[in-house]
Order: structure tokens, then C-alpha cells, then sequence
């Protein structure tokens, strides 16, 4: 059931709020009547900058390398409607019009629950070929953005540069 569709919106960007290991991230979407901002997983923002780069590369174009990041931040109000189960990356091959869709994570706490679970809801967002480049950009920069990672192990290290590290078998906290 689609719950909100933006076919010609003029903001679509993703976000985090909070520091590097404890950041929230979300996707919001502006067109002249409604703010949409949905929570996601960093996994699925990284997602969101490679199948976007993808898709240019089919129409031999790629994400940008520069862009006005100012424009790229989330709008207040940041009141997420609901969090990210699915999402989907997509190109309109007439049109040239990229699409995002994104479905609502419904959780169920016990089996009995399944039966009476509603139909999740659904976001569609429509891009054009530059609103998609900066989009896909911006994506990657952001999942870049953060803890630094172990040169051993490639697990993310603590804000101080430390932490835990299977090298050292669990005997003290490695640092830089």
C-alpha cells in the first residue's frame, strides 16, 4: 500500500543524527506538500549510493564529485514516520527517472500476531538523473563518515582509537 508518493520532489537526501557508532540514519523527501523522513540502517543507505551508481553507469553517467553538501542536509522537522524494512533502487527506461521505494518494517512479537499483521506501508520517491548523482554520492560519503577502522581486523575502533581486537586474542584493547 503506498503511503506517499513524490513524483517530482525538490529535496530527497539521506541523513544521521548523533555521533560515529551511536548515529540514527534516515532518508527524507520534500516536494510542495509533504516531508517524508524515514529511518534506515547504514547498510541500506550504503545500499541506496551503490545501486544508484550502478543505474548511472547503465546510462553511462556516474555520481557526482561535487555537490553542495549544505543542500544535501535533513530539514527540520526530523520525525520519522516509520523505519525501513525493504527497499528497492530502480530506473524508468523511457523517462530516464530513477525511483526509490521503500516498505515499512513491521515487527511481531509472537506467531499469533502474524494473522492480524496489517500491510506495510510504502514510500515511492521519484529522482531525476542530477537529484540521483548527488544522491549517490552523498550516500557513500556519508557511510564513510564513520569510526575509523582497525588496520588488523577492519572492526570500527572506539572514539578514543581503541578497542577490543581479536589480534590480540581478547588479552587488552589495541590502539592506533
Amino acid at each position: 500500500m503506498i503511503d506517499v508518493e513524490l513524483t517530482e520532489p525538490h529535496h530527497v537526501t539521506v541523513g544521521t543524527v548523533g555521533e560515529p557508532g551511536n548515529r540514527t540514519f534516515f532518508v527524507q523527501a520534500q516536494d510542495e506538500a509533504v516531508l517524508v523522513t524515514l529511518v534506515l540502517e547504514k547498510q541500506q543507505v550504503g545500499g541506496i549510493g551503490d545501486l544508484l551508481a550502478q543505474l548511472l553507469a547503465r546510462v553511462e553517467d556516474r555520481p557526482a564529485t561535487d555537490w553542495d553538501r549544505a543542500a544535501m542536509a535533513l530539514r527540520e522537522p526530523i520525525d520519522p514516520r516509520w523505519r525501513v524494512g525493504e527497499l528497492g533502487v530502480g530506473i524508468e527506461d523511457a523517462g530516464g527517472r530513477f525511483v526509490l521505494e521503500f516498505t515499512e518494517l513491521l515487527i511481531v512479537e509472537d506467531e499469533d500476531e502474524l494473522a492480524a499483521l496489517p500491510e506495510p506501508r510504502e514510500v515511492r520517491v521519484w529522482l531525476d538523473q542530477d537529484q540521483a548523482r548527488r544522491l549517490a554520492a552523498h550516500a557513500d560519503e556519508l557511510v564513510g563518515q564513520g569510526r575509523p577502522r582497525c588496520q588488523f581486523c577492519g572492526r570500527p575502533m572506539d572514539a578514543d582509537g581503541s578497542h577490543v581486537c581479536p589480534s590480540t586474542n581478547g588479552h587488552g584493547r589495541l590502539t592506533r
